[in-house]
């Protein structure tokens, strides 16, 4: 899974939502569930705000970087809530079960890292592609369900962004801006 499936430009809605859908019920499957309730209202709004006009990028959806993008997709997925069933005991620690929204969180978690992975970036005109999937202890991944379960668009977008980012070069240190601070 790429961008290429995700944001796939315009006002196609529709393609997006049934790329969400797929992922949601192949994720679900991976995960031994058999079935998932599914709010297609939230699902809907998701998809519309992965092509609306004001992407929050100050040169717009086209020129977001792959991390915006996952940043975007991950505050509305979780926002929105569209996986109304708890994830079961069997899958999931007491410790992320005991998290409100866990299972929102845990989906578009995986989905924004699925996208990222080969994702391409540009410095300048030159193409960099994240080669290396992002993987993070077991440790941080319940401190980050804890700490986006409740996220708001417009309030945790940069600073998902930003995790997404440095999370991306931990693994694909040749990604990376030089750094100098």
């Amino acid at each position: 899974m790429s961008f290429k499936i995700l944001y796939q430009g315009g006002s196609d809605f529709i393609t997006n939502l049934a790329s969400i859908a797929v992922y949601v019920d192949s994720f679900a499957k991976s995960l031994g569930l058999q079935e998932l309730r599914i709010d297609p209202n939230a699902l809907n709004a998701i998809a519309v705000a992965l092509v609306r006009p004001d992407f929050p990028h100050v040169d717009g959806l086209d020129k977001a970087s792959p991390f915006k993008k996952a940043a975007n997709f991950f505050v509305w997925f979780v926002a929105e809530k569209p996986i109304l069933d708890e994830l079961p005991d069997v899958i999931i620690t007491p410790q992320l079960k005991s998290i409100s929204n866990h299972q929102n969180v845990i989906f578009a978690y995986h989905m924004a890292v699925d996208c990222l992975h080969e994702a391409t970036l540009y410095r300048g005109n030159e193409p960099v592609i994240l080669k290396e999937k992002i993987r993070v202890s077991r440790h941080f991944f319940y401190d980050f369900v804890e700490a986006f379960s409740a996220a708001v668009p417009n309030v945790h977008f940069k600073v998902v962004s930003l995790l997404f980012e440095q999370l991306a070069y931990k693994v694909n240190k040749d990604a990376s801006y030089p750094e100098v601070v």
